[in-house]
């Protein structure tokens, strides 16, 4: 005898099992695909501040070598105190030779957010 199938009882389809699995498999994916995202943003914001001090202290060592000799000197701006860069500071270290012929100077940008860099010329009569 053949069993006949009711097409009333058509059972194709997802068992609740395979949805509550696949909806974890989502949200594991996504919870991923978020913290990947997150640490995007903050590198870039990483890179971008070291961008901004590396730019700043190559723009203060070019005004320190359009100075007269004598008027190279050691100097700080703490924050708010630079136009339009509110959240760094600089300071500049000049260190002159024993015959004065020649000072090294050290230029330090820092940001509010703890990072620095320095960079180094030397200025010459």
């Amino acid at each position: 005898m053949r069993r006949r199938i009711d097409p009333r009882r058509n059972e194709a389809g997802f068992s609740l099992t395979e949805v509550v699995m696949s909806l974890f498999l989502v949200t594991v994916g996504l919870m991923s695909l978020a913290a990947v995202v997150s640490t995007i943003a903050q590198r870039q914001n990483v890179s971008q501040s070291l961008t901004t001090m590396t730019n700043l202290g190559n723009t203060t060592l070019e005004e320190i070598k359009d100075l007269p000799y004598d008027s190279v000197a050691n100097f700080e701006d703490g924050y708010g105190m630079i136009p339009n860069f509110p959240d760094y500071k600089r300071r500049a270290i000049v260190t002159p030779d024993e015959l004065d012929t020649l000072k090294v100077v050290e230029v330090l940008i820092s940001s509010a957010g703890g990072m620095a860099v320095s960079m180094q010329t030397v200025v010459t009569r």
